[in-house]
């Protein structure tokens, strides 16, 4: 990727008690400092694990029901949901199954950051603080519409027009909710492990959260087969302009890694990156190649 051009490669695996973590390249191009591996950069999708961890604290809580329609939530909502409204639930926004698009370009992770932020009367950034951050003690990672940035985030860039130009705050396109989180690669390794061994949530919402083994995606959770143990890494992919990331891990949370890096500058596209495909593949072969081992 460094040859090709990319600015920035972050990586951390985590197998027992051992870390094996990686930093190349810059936080920005033209003479930016080196990049270190606790830097934090934009991780796009997996913003939507951590959005879901809220929801159902809200669920445990009894305030909300994942049957119950969005509307209920959100009066006034109905004229950003496809016909029949109410037909929407908690549930298929949090699993992508409402099927319709959502009006406005809008995701339905940018809805259910609207039902957080509506129940908690507190901006996205300060509900994820106060449900994952400040418990796990995630230093590194924020919401992007929150400020000061962090002079170490790593800077992404695109082509447009034929100029390459820094891109590190641009919008999300599917909004905070969805995309939102910047976090250092330890950062989110330690949010997934604590997520997978019950520290966040009560075992049931976990149940909800990896889905059922015939579903492509659960709620704000995605999984992939483990050979080592013919179960199930958990996790979550992200690809924003400018940005991909994957982290995956074993279904205990002993087993993981999070790779991250800034794209080779590439002009805009709507389409996944091919390059984020090629990160899922890899971190799920690297984790397979680890049955070999013995962890403590």
């Amino acid at each position: 990727m460094l040859q090709n051009g990319a600015p920035a490669v972050l990586i951390e695996a985590r197998a027992g008690q051992q870390v094996w973590r990686h930093a190349a390249g810059v936080r920005s191009l033209g003479g930016g400092a080196p990049v270190q591996a606790d830097d934090p950069i934009r991780v796009g999708g997996l913003t939507r694990t951590m959005v879901a961890v809220s929801v159902l604290k809200l669920v445990e809580e009894g305030r909300v029901a994942l049957e119950d329609s969005i509307a209920k939530y959100l009066p006034g909502i109905d004229v950003l949901l496809p016909p029949e409204p109410e037909s929407v639930t908690v549930r298929q926004l949090l699993g992508h199954t409402a099927g319709t698009p959502l009006a406005s370009g809008l995701s339905d992770y940018a809805v259910l950051g609207f039902l957080v932020e509506r129940l908690r009367g507190a901006p996205l950034g300060a509900v994820l603080r106060m449900d994952i951050l400040d418990p796990l003690d995630l230093h590194s990672t924020m919401v992007l519409d929150e400020s000061p940035l962090p002079d170490a985030l790593v800077h992404g860039y695109a082509v447009v027009r034929g100029e390459t130009v820094d891109i590190t705050r641009s919008a999300q396109p599917g909004g905070p909710a969805s995309e939102g989180v910047i976090a250092s690669v330890g950062d989110i390794n330690t949010f997934y492990a604590a997520l997978l061994k019950g520290q966040l949530l009560l075992p049931q919402s976990l149940v909800e959260m990896k889905g059922s083994v015939f579903a492509d995606y659960g709620l704000g959770l995605d999984h992939w087969n483990d050979t080592c143990t013919n179960g199930f890494y958990y996790g979550h992919s992200g690809d924003v302009p400018g940005y991909g990331t994957i982290s995956i891990s074993s279904a205990d949370g002993n087993r993981q890694l999070t790779i991250s890096l800034a794209y080779p500058p590439l002009p805009l596209s709507t389409r996944p990156s091919a390059i984020a495909l090629e990160l899922t593949g890899l971190a799920q072969v690297a984790l397979n190649a680890s049955c070999r081992f013995q962890f403590r």
